[in-house]
């Protein structure tokens, strides 16, 4: 272990590990996100990072981890976007969702290793990386309803559980982001979005709102 606040090549201990770690995020980016979390083991993200394997262990227990990390940084990503584009609420529902969506898509599919990570690296990898997700996606679809107040309409229907409406959003945003990323004939960021939307407004009922 260091020894705290020991400066070394004119930068302090936290400013090295904080280096490390951005070193070791940016290397798990890449190899997670072109060959695949499963065939990426730790001496290739300490090769690609230039960071030792003892180093390694002191920033994340684990690829596990790392990953995690990668997605939760994503995840806040894709959140502050999505409720930054939903903010133009003098605008018709179904635009500030098509503006959301396309935002959404957009930030994802620019860099496709994040859409492979995303959508298909880190499902699957452990049960408790599976339930972290969710529960990441499922608070933030939350939130950002919650912040339309689109359910306290009386035109809006409330007579569906709205974790698993949440849930079921959530999932149908990433299934579509992984056909984006395997489909050969990949759709556009358009076409992605307009699905989504759709996919809001008949399952929230959304259409009486714009009809005012």
């Amino acid at each position: 272990m260091e020894k705290p606040d020991r400066p070394y090549g004119g930068r302090s201990v936290a400013e090295r590990r904080a280096s490390r770690r951005e070193r070791l995020l940016a290397a798990g980016l890449e190899l997670f996100g072109t060959l695949g979390f499963a065939k990426t083991t730790i001496p290739m993200l300490c090769n690609a990072s230039g960071v030792t394997a003892r180093h390694f262990y002191e920033e994340f227990p684990s690829r596990e981890v790392l990953l995690r990390a990668i997605f939760d940084d994503l995840a806040e990503s894709t959140h502050n976007i999505v409720r930054d584009s939903l903010r133009a609420t003098d605008r018709p529902v179904r635009e500030r969702l098509m503006a959301s969506n396309r935002a959404y898509y957009t930030f994802l599919t620019v860099d496709p290793r994040r859409a492979r990570i995303y959508a298909i690296e880190c499902l699957g990898v452990s049960p408790e990386l599976e339930a972290h997700r969710r529960e990441v996606r499922e608070r933030s679809v939350r939130q950002l309803t919650r912040a339309q107040q689109w359910h306290e309409s009386p035109e809006v229907s409330t007579d569906l559980d709205s974790r698993l409406v949440a849930l079921g959003l959530a999932d149908a945003a990433v299934a579509l982001l992984a056909e984006w990323v395997l489909a050969e004939g990949k759709p556009s960021v358009e076409k992605l979005a307009e699905t989504l939307t759709m996919f809001w407004m008949r399952t929230l009922r959304l259409e009486r709102l714009d009809a005012r």
